[in-house]
């Protein structure tokens, strides 16, 4: 008969105060409680009951709650919220002795536990909760906390819990947490023991120095060395150029025709031509390389990685159309050589005419293609070093050539 009067009770504190739905965000919270409850959905009411309370601080939230909790079966809240409202100085009254009755009722449905925390070692005093195990998703209580105080060697309280498994819990600043699970059986009192152990002091070699923080990758340095590894190719071919022109192409082009009057003759004079034209094409070539890894050096000295990238991402285009153009260029370069080269009958002044443009293509065809070359390697260097790893770019560049039987060739080798 008493717990038919609480839910009685109950109902009439939960739905004599409904209010109709208002345009502020209070009310608003306080109507959807209500709806919850008079849908028979107690935890949902009773979830935001408890919002209520901590938002704004009203009692009639906290009864409310403590109501909802009870009619969801969820006595121990009910308990616990009961005793915090009745410990408030601005209930008075009938509300009081209403609290009071709701009280008596659900306190017929608890236990008592006792909790003692022992905290040996341990300087911070202990919060204590009790957390109820449920079976089922729905079944959402928060958890409850356990006053304690100090008695004897121990922290001590008592909470009254619904029956069920409960997990009651301890902690403590600079302690371990400790937990122990009990089984709350109705009218049953029992006793949680629990232990707080202070965490182990931190260990380590005295005097203890940071390993020395890693430099920042100083990409200018690469750029510098990349700069002056093609700086020292520039220089060789431009010499190597040179020397083709000054000691072998050019004298071998301005030979006196008597000199080249005979058929062998002639052949002895179309070599010489042919060694020259291909060594001012591998100098032309070297010195192609050595300027395309001084651009793509020099783009180390960007601002910004992003600009680095892009800008290594645009030479690695522009190089390799250049290799793919420049090889166009060397093969119709030297198959117009050779062909010149390899007319019969002709004369010597017949192939001094007609070797000038196909040579000077085959020279500008292989710088185009050495330049190609030298930045593809040099931006594949840079993207592959600002990834954090050894690029596969980075690769010796070979060139070289030489005259075949009736035919000048020149090669490039290497990996971009």
């Amino acid at each position: 008969m008493l717990i038919v009067q609480g839910v009685a009770l109950a109902m009439a504190m939960v739905t004599a105060e409904a209010p109709a739905a208002s345009a502020s965000s209070k009310e608003q919270r306080v109507a959807a409680a209500y709806q919850q409850f008079e849908k028979q959905r107690h935890v949902e009411a009773a979830l935001e009951f408890e919002a209520l309370w901590r938002d704004f601080k009203e009692p009639r939230f906290l009864f409310n709650a403590a109501v909802t909790r009870y009619t969801a079966r969820h006595y121990a809240h009910a308990v616990a919220y009961l005793n915090e409202y009745l410990a408030l100085a601005e209930v008075q009254g009938a509300d009081r002795d209403e609290a009071k009755a709701q009280l008596e009722v659900a306190r017929r449905e608890v236990a008592s536990v006792q909790v003692r925390v022992q905290a040996d070692g341990v300087a911070g005093a202990p919060t204590v909760t009790a957390r109820y195990v449920s079976e089922l998703a729905s079944d959402l209580r928060p958890q409850l906390p356990v006053p304690v105080s100090p008695s004897g060697t121990a922290q001590s309280g008592v909470i009254q819990l619904d029956p069920g498994t409960w997990v009651i819990r301890a902690e403590a600043p600079g302690a371990e947490p400790a937990e122990t699970q009990v089984k709350v059986a109705a009218g049953a009192p029992l006793t949680a023991e629990l232990a707080l152990k202070p965490l182990p002091p931190e260990t380590g070699p005295q005097d203890q120095t940071k390993p020395p923080a890693d430099k920042p990758f100083d990409g200018r340095k690469i750029g510098l060395a990349t700069i002056g590894v093609g700086g020292g190719l520039t220089i060789v071919g431009a010499v190597v150029t040179g020397v083709a022109q000054g000691k072998e192409f050019g004298p071998a082009l301005e030979t006196d025709a008597a000199a080249c009057m005979s058929w062998s003759d002639l052949q002895g004079c179309s070599a010489e031509l042919r060694a020259g034209a291909t060594l001012r094409g591998a100098g032309t070539g070297v010195l192609g390389a050595g300027v395309g890894l001084i651009a793509s050096g020099a783009v180390w000295y960007a601002r910004t990685e992003r600009a680095r990238k892009i800008a290594w991402y645009v030479e690695t285009g522009v190089g390799a159309a250049a290799v793919v153009g420049g090889i166009v260029g060397l093969v119709l370069g030297a198959n117009s050589f050779n062909e010149v080269n390899a007319t019969a009958p002709a004369t010597w002044a017949e192939l001094q005419g007609g070797v000038k443009g196909p040579a000077t293509t085959f020279a500008v065809s292989s710088a185009v293609a050495g330049l190609g070359a030298g930045l593809v390697a040099g931006a594949g260097l840079g993207l592959g070093l600002s990834r954090g790893r050894t690029s596969q770019y980075a690769k010796a560049l070979q060139i070289g050539g030489g005259p075949g039987r009736g035919a000048l060739g020149l090669t490039l080798s290497g990996r971009f």
